[in-house]
């Protein structure tokens, strides 16, 4: 068994578009973030899919001449380095999309407050054209996409994965699965990477 041959493998995973539990589109989504002001945030634990819709909303916005620039904050580097921050406050312009990944609330509140007032009005005024942001809690921005998971997807995604046939594996295991990893969808696909890999065990033990 090579990992070209394991249905969970990662290029397969990344295909997957957004899934919206309650109906909507990234269109209906892109025109509910201009009614905001282009200020907003994607809401929801890690593994539910914020980043996935992210990137389909910046094919979107830039296909609508947005100019897009991504700050990417890790538990590391709670804050971005002075070269961004120098780029945001004197380079960016009304023509930009300023999109912060994995997390916006990591960052401390003076930085996050400096943040808004940039993008608000920069230096001469000018700000930036939108604000979007991911976040694990809400409050930092209107919530525009509230993310959810549910062990139905998990089977839903595992089906498709595995060409229509969900036999390998029981909806009980997936229930126990998606618990294990407390509704981190990718985590819990890539469990199932592993116990293909092995060639069996119990996919609810995988997370313990």
């Amino acid at each position: 068994m090579t990992a070209r041959q394991n249905p969970f493998r990662s290029e397969r995973i990344e295909s997957f578009q957004y899934r919206f539990l309650s109906g909507g589109s990234p269109e209906e989504l892109a025109a509910r973030f201009a009614a905001l002001g282009h200020r907003g945030a994607l809401v929801g634990p890690k593994g539910t899919g914020k980043t996935t819709l992210l990137e389909e909303l910046e094919e979107d916005f830039t296909a609508n001449g947005w100019r897009i620039c991504r700050w990417r904050l890790k538990r590391e580097r709670r804050r971005p380095t002075a070269a961004e921050w120098l780029a945001l406050e004197r380079d960016l312009s009304p023509k930009d999309l300023l999109v912060t990944v994995d997390g916006a609330e990591q960052l401390p509140f003076y930085w996050w407050w400096r943040l808004r007032w940039v993008c608000r009005q920069g230096w001469a005024g000018r700000g930036v054209g939108g604000l979007l942001v991911t976040s694990h809690r809400p409050g930092l921005l209107t919530t525009l996409q509230e993310h959810r998971a549910s062990p139905e997807l998990l089977g839903e995604l595992v089906t498709e994965l595995l060409g229509g046939d969900p036999s390998w594996v029981s909806a009980a295991e997936l229930h126990e699965l998606f618990e294990a990893h407390e509704g981190n969808i990718r985590e819990c696909l890539r469990s199932l990477y592993d116990r293909w890999g092995r060639g069996g065990c119990e996919a609810g033990k995988d997370g313990q």
